[in-house]
């Protein structure tokens, strides 16, 4: 629609259309890549809650449902000064591509005059969290997920420096030798060992990479946006025996960002 921003992104995946489906339309499906918790109400006319925690939580109408196909969920976004609701759907859109399935994702009804920054964020998470479903699906189908994770309050930082100092504390001493597809390693972090592949870098907002050091878990390190702050946080997805790592892992991501930003806590 004239005026509107949307994200388009797509994946390919080693993995049936049916199981594609049922990780993006079940509850056990959507916490093996997404949200904390997930329920789901399925049918068109049902709905997907989601839940990150700290009341990061909403519950979003289904307003297609076409088993195998085409999944969407619509939003209604209250407008700015005085103007009638924005409609924000994302659209999952399935088909087979030489033995393998394709997703590709739109997140449509964004206003023309949304902030960069926030859209370039969605844009980065998006594709981190289609990496997250592939990464589930080809790795460790059918496993559920124990995630590691920590939301640090919003720091008085500008993004680039917050990066690069979670990079840092968390033994990812130089960013700048970090590329797609290239190894990284921590040092110097003896509670947290990591090692892996590169599998996004959008700098300064994102990081995704596997942590093959973790039975082939995965990492992503965000750092939300905000006007003159941010807010760094952590979460690794962890299956199998590893996954009896996360308290242990959340409680040493948790002291180590706390320690590493106590100085820069935003009023």
């Amino acid at each position: 629609m004239a005026g509107e921003r949307k994200i388009e992104t797509e994946i390919e995946i080693d993995a049936s259309p049916e199981a594609v489906w049922e990780a993006l339309s079940s509850a056990e499906g959507l916490k093996r890549w997404f949200g904390l918790d997930a329920r789901v109400r399925p049918g068109q006319g049902g709905s997907i809650w989601l839940s990150w925690g700290e009341g990061a939580d909403w519950e979003s109408p289904i307003e297609i449902w076409e088993p195998g196909r085409h999944l969407r969920t619509v939003d209604e976004v209250p407008g700015k000064d005085g103007a009638p609701p924005a409609r924000v759907a994302v659209d999952y859109l399935i088909e087979t591509r030489e033995g393998r399935t394709l997703v590709r994702l739109v997140h449509s009804g964004m206003a023309a005059d949304s902030w960069d920054d926030e859209i370039d964020t969605l844009n980065a998470g998006w594709n981190a969290f289609l990496i997250h479903l592939r990464h589930s699906l080809e790795a460790h189908p059918g496993q559920p997920r124990q995630l590691a994770h920590f939301r640090h309050p919003a720091v008085s930082l500008e993004r680039p420096e917050a990066f690069r100092r979670t990079l840092r504390v968390l033994g990812i001493d130089d960013p700048s030798q970090l590329q797609v597809g290239g190894r990284y390693a921590s040092s110097g972090v003896e509670a947290i060992r990591l090692s892996g592949e590169v599998r996004l870098l959008k700098s300064p907002i994102n990081l995704t990479a596997t942590v093959e050091s973790l039975n082939d878990g995965m990492l992503m390190i965000e750092i939300e946006p905000g006007r003159g702050r941010c807010r760094p946080s952590v979460w690794l997805s962890l299956y199998g025996e590893s996954g009896r790592q996360a308290v242990a892992t959340t409680t040493a991501i948790r002291k180590l960002l706390e320690s590493e930003f106590i100085h820069e806590m935003a009023e």
